[in-house]
C-alpha cells in the first residue's frame, strides 16, 4: 500500500515525497503527500487511478485524496 501512494505521489513531480504512518483500534493510516505546487488548490492530478488501485485491496477500509497549498494528499486506511 505504501508504494501505491508513494508512487502515485513522486508522479505528481513535486519537490518531495514525505509519507506519514499511524495507527489506532487495529488499523493503519498510510499518507503520501506530493509536495508539487498546485495552480489551484482543489484541482486533481490527471492520468492515474490510484484511488481505484487502492480499493482493490481487501485491507482497505477507506481511501482519498486531495489538493491543498503543500500539494497533493492521497491516504488510506487499512486493517490490520
Amino acid at each position: 500500500m505504501t508504494s501505491l501512494l508513494v508512487g502515485a505521489a513522486v508522479a505528481d513531480g513535486g519537490r518531495r515525497v514525505s509519507v506519514h504512518v499511524s495507527d489506532q483500534d487495529q488499523q493503519a493510516c498510510i499518507l503520501a503527500l506530493s509536495h508539487y505546487a498546485p495552480t489551484t488548490v482543489g484541482h486533481e492530478p490527471g492520468g492515474d487511478d490510484v484511488l481505484r488501485r487502492i480499493t482493490a485491496h481487501p485491507a482497505v477500509t477507506g481511501c482519498g485524496t486531495d489538493t491543498g497549498v503543500d500539494g497533493r494528499r492521497i491516504w488510506a486506511v487499512i486493517s490490520l
